[in-house]
């Protein structure tokens, strides 16, 4: 009890980083010390050493009580974390089978019994000190790691800002020198025009197709461009390939007939004259007027290719103006699915009928079909083109009532073109300007087609 008693009286202290890490190790050594020490008492004093401590158990408020019985509250109150754990009851009952298996063996063995019990309990000390070592390392390695990361939590702030997050600042300042004031573009840092890529395929069909026909049938090549809707020969509507722009249809089921809207037929002819009649374009146009009518007549046996020969007659003056043989080459469709017209490109030969062959010869026979004309022609020689606006009456086989269309026609220079083609090796920028002229004046006429008949159209939505 004294003893017990000089243990209250010290100052409790509170529980230390090393008081955990060497618990398990000095309650190893205390129960190795109550083992040694219960080899030499009897069961009687075993039986009562095991049931002092309960005994003299008290609360944390015992250690101070004055003599009185009264508590005093003004002492520093500490919790011994040591005796409470010493003191638990898994302990206890840890330990209680521990000194009762040592005095059975006591009481039965003898001397060679505690010999070997020694033995035992000094290699599970060992082990237990190992097992304890390592839990401190790894219990050190532990805080050794967290203070590391405690260090180098904190994001470094950069001296100089990385090249990823700088704002991109122009070195060259080339763009910058521009006087906005006389700004002159070159057409290309080559200072040319490239074709696109619709007029280059024109170009190279053209020139494939004229390098196909014998050289002495060339001076006798028409090439023409026409306006209508491109048809499926399937279904009565127009052709609708998914596409937004102009390009070279090649399906070869579709087929153009070129006719225009009267409407805007008639609207176009008073653009183009009143195109030609301002003053800045004074002697650059050149109008005909012309009323014709064209006989068709099927020439040629059964066993040879039959021929086409058309005879075109002067209704005022009842003069043959032209007997010709027509000749179909090729032909190239344009889809235009922005615009209200498509166009057709067509090489055709019309070959003079020779004089064994009069226009007499055939007043008799009923030809196959006929065509009134009544054409306005206004011919630009600056761009090589002569446009043709004409109204025409087709009657076939001299039967029914006649069917009236109205058809836009632009046709090409053949002297110059042809002239251009035999220069293409020389110099191909004079060829290729040819051509896409032509095509830029046939863009002109088909944009304007579009607009006046949308025009039309909205004026005649207004009107109901």
């Amino acid at each position: 009890m004294s003893t017990t008693k000089e243990e209250r009286s010290q100052p409790k202290r509170a529980l230390s980083l090393d008081d955990l890490v060497n618990h398990d190790e000095k309650d190893v050594k205390r129960r190795n010390a109550n083992e040694q020490n219960g080899d030499a008492i009897e069961s009687d004093d075993s039986n009562s050493s095991r049931l002092g401590p309960l005994m003299d158990d008290e609360t944390d408020t015992d250690d101070d009580v004055g003599g009185n019985g009264e508590v005093n509250f003004n002492t520093e109150m500490t919790f011994d974390y040591d005796k409470q754990d010493r003191d638990s009851p898994q302990k206890k009952q840890t330990q209680a089978p521990a000194v009762q298996n040592i005095e059975t063996q006591t009481s039965n063995s003898g001397t060679a019994k505690q010999d070997e019990g020694a033995a035992s309990s000094v290699s599970t000390i060992f082990e237990e000190k190992a097992s304890l070592q390592s839990k401190k390392n790894n219990l050190k390695k532990d805080l050794r790691i967290l203070n590391e990361i405690a260090a180098t939590s904190k994001p470094n702030k950069y001296n100089n800002v990385p090249i990823w997050a700088q704002k991109w600042k122009p070195t060259i300042k080339a763009l910058q020198n521009i006087d906005k004031k006389d700004l002159k573009i070159d057409n290309s840092f080559l200072n040319i025009i490239p074709d696109d890529d619709l007029t280059k395929s024109v170009q190279d069909w053209v020139y494939a197709t004229i390098y196909s026909i014998p050289p002495d049938l060339r001076p006798l090549i028409e090439m023409e461009m026409k306006f209508g809707l491109i048809m499926d020969r399937k279904t009565p509507d127009r052709i609708s390939p998914p596409i937004s722009s102009q390009a070279v249809y090649t399906e070869l089921d579709a087929h153009m007939t070129p006719n225009i809207e009267a409407p805007v037929f008639e609207e176009l002819k008073k653009y183009l004259r009143g195109i030609s009649e301002v003053s800045e374009n004074s002697g650059k146009f050149s109008i005909i007027e012309s009323q014709t009518r064209d006989s068709l007549y099927r020439v040629g046996v059964a066993t040879q290719r039959p021929r086409f020969l058309r005879m075109s007659t002067d209704i005022n003056t009842g003069r043959v103006a032209q007997f010709i043989e027509k000749r179909k080459v090729a032909h190239l469709l344009l889809f235009s699915p922005k615009d209200s017209y498509d166009v057709k490109i067509s090489i055709n030969l019309e070959i003079p009928v020779s004089d064994t062959e009069p226009p007499e010869k055939y007043k008799d026979q009923t030809p196959m079909s006929e065509r009134g004309k009544q054409r306005v022609s206004f011919i630009h020689n600056d761009s090589c083109t002569r446009i043709d606006v004409t109204k025409v009456e087709n009657q076939r086989n001299g039967r029914g009532n006649p069917e009236v269309t109205h058809e836009i026609e632009l046709e090409i220079n053949t002297p110059a073109l042809l002239s251009a083609f035999n220069d293409i090796t020389s110099d191909s920028k004079v060829y290729a300007s040819v051509i896409r002229t032509f095509l830029n004046n046939g863009t002109l006429i088909r944009r304007k087609l579009s607009t006046l008949s949308y025009d039309i159209f909205e004026g005649q939505k207004k009107g109901m």
